[in-house]
């Protein structure tokens, strides 16, 4: 599937286009710029430039980058806006335990100049002083009662009946877990309602207005053909361009070997394992390009592949039919977008945990006894999630492995300068696996008598191995002859081979 990535459509909304029109460029020109990406890409996937970037990645990085990405869909499904609620902000830690009612929460505010002039001002009229905060933000902290959250313990037991019948190999048993969870939260008035005034998740009285619309018609008219392309001389829309388009070019690339990989687990073969390589790649990679293009048009920040597509691959999808029947399932749900949008985030939380939890089967097939590929991957996986991009972590891991290897590399030179290594070894050794195939691995020196040896007649080998380990004792009677084994055999008679 593909859809809108958190971190691009952030950096698109916040800093590009910025809060009512305060950023670099307008809407408009960021849509234009968006346009632009998309040819772009579809143009370095056609002419092999992305494939062949793909290869010099180490297999490492883009195994961590599985693992990365899996630990990265569980943390958003054990927070409170996409999730179950179990994890919430803390000032001092960051992250802490969470769960707790509204009436024990405390909300963040974002202030960009904390002076008091700034942040207090006085009205005219009243002569009374006022904060000027802004809106508070979504990110709350817990004032006690933590754990006591109604919704957080309804989407855990959508965990439990998700495992349980994934335990049991039932088909679905993803699906069945959010509409379990789905359709208790859905009754009205009790604690752990979405809809309605009493729901514990603000907004509930609007989500069930909504909600009794059960069907609408989808309207693009106002972002549909909204570009601009009067901004190409400005500095900023270019920024703003090559950004999108590394942002995209990782996290999309790096999603698709994740799946791929959990593909490789059940189809072993899948994955090249010196290229990255995995069948019909092309076709993938300019379906992301195509996409960008398509939601520019719509008036969509750039898309890229979801990285709940996991969950997909793990219910048994192989083929294009699951693209299918998910653009299928996503036309239809453009006319029952009320229904759509009250499945709560406490529902598909649970999904995100799980497929994160099988993604981190990947990390197996990493070398972690090897320093120069376990700390480069382990940097990997931990940068997502911490973050909140998969794009970071790529760039996190592959400048840690450069470092690791350029250092070995120059101290191995260092030894061919002391005569201590040779050189065509050093690069060979040094070498990306993509390449080594490429290289001859230097043959060390045999003399003329050990280049013989190895190209003895293997049977004649063979039968001349089995003459020295016995002794023959022949008294010129074929009936009589007999031989002892050295290995401890008991002595035995046979035919004299003439050739003996």
């Amino acid at each position: 599937g593909l859809a809108r990535l958190s971190s691009i459509n952030a950096y698109f909304t916040y800093s590009v286009v910025g809060f009512y029109g305060t950023g670099m460029i307008t809407y408009q020109q960021a849509l234009a710029a968006v346009f632009i990406e998309g040819w772009i890409f579809i143009f370095i996937s056609l002419t092999g430039v992305r494939g062949r970037m793909v290869s010099l990645v180490p297999k490492s990085i883009m195994l961590a980058t599985a693992g990365g990405i899996g630990l990265f869909l569980a943390f958003i499904g054990l927070q409170n806006s996409e999730g179950i609620g179990l994890v919430s902000y803390n000032s001092a830690t960051l992250v802490t335990l969470g769960g707790c009612p509204r009436e024990n929460r405390i909300y963040q505010y974002s202030v960009a100049d904390p002076s008091p002039d700034a942040v207090c001002t006085v009205n005219p009229e009243t002569n009374m002083m006022m904060a000027d905060l802004g809106p508070p933000s979504s990110t709350f902290m817990c004032k006690g009662k933590r754990m006591h959250l109604a919704t957080m313990w309804l989407g855990i037991c959508g965990l439990a009946l998700m495992a349980m019948l994934m335990t049991r190999r039932v088909k679905g048993a993803i699906m069945v877990g959010i509409l379990f969870t789905t359709f208790i939260s859905w009754i009205p008035n009790h604690a752990a309602s979405f809809l309605g005034a009493n729901s514990q998740v603000p907004g509930g009285a609007d989500r069930y207005e909504f909600f009794k619309n059960v069907v609408s018609v989808p309207d693009a008219s106002k972002t549909t053909l909204a570009w601009n392309f009067d901004a190409f001389h400005k500095s900023e829309l270019w920024v703003a361009l090559i950004t999108f388009l590394y942002l995209d070019f990782l996290d999309a690339t790096g999603t698709l070997f994740s799946m791929a990989s959990m593909l490789n687990h059940r189809i072993p073969g899948f994955v090249d394992e010196k290229t990255n390589a995995f069948p019909r790649q092309l076709f993938a990679f300019c379906v992301d390009g195509i996409a960008i293009v398509i939601g520019s048009l719509l008036g969509c920040a750039p898309l890229t592949v979801y990285i709940e597509s996991a969950s997909g691959i793990r219910e048994g999808g192989r083929t294009g039919i699951t693209a299918l029947v998910v653009a299928l399932g996503f036309f239809i749900s453009l006319f029952f977008t009320p229904l759509i949008a009250s499945i709560p985030p406490f529902a598909t939380g649970p999904a995100l945990v799980l497929v994160g939890a099988m993604m981190m089967e990947n990390l197996i097939d990493i070398d972690w006894a090897d320093v120069r590929h376990a700390v480069p991957a382990f940097i990997t996986i931990v940068t997502m999630p911490m973050t909140y991009s998969i794009a970071y972590g790529v760039i996190a891991g592959c400048c840690s492995y450069m470092v690791l290897y350029l250092g070995n590399f120059l101290l191995d030179l260092i030894g061919v300068a002391f005569g201590k290594s040779d050189l065509h070894t050093v690069l060979y050794n040094n070498c990306p696996d993509a390449f080594q195939d490429k290289m001859k691995m230097p043959v060390p020196f045999k003399s003329p008598s050990a280049v013989l040896q190895s190209h003895v007649n293997p049977e004649h080998a063979a039968h001349q191995a089995a003459v020295d380990a016995k002794e023959v004792s022949y008294d010129g009677d074929d009936d009589n002859l007999r031989f002892n084994d050295n290995m401890g055999h008991l002595p035995s008679k046979g035919v004299v081979n003439n050739n003996v």
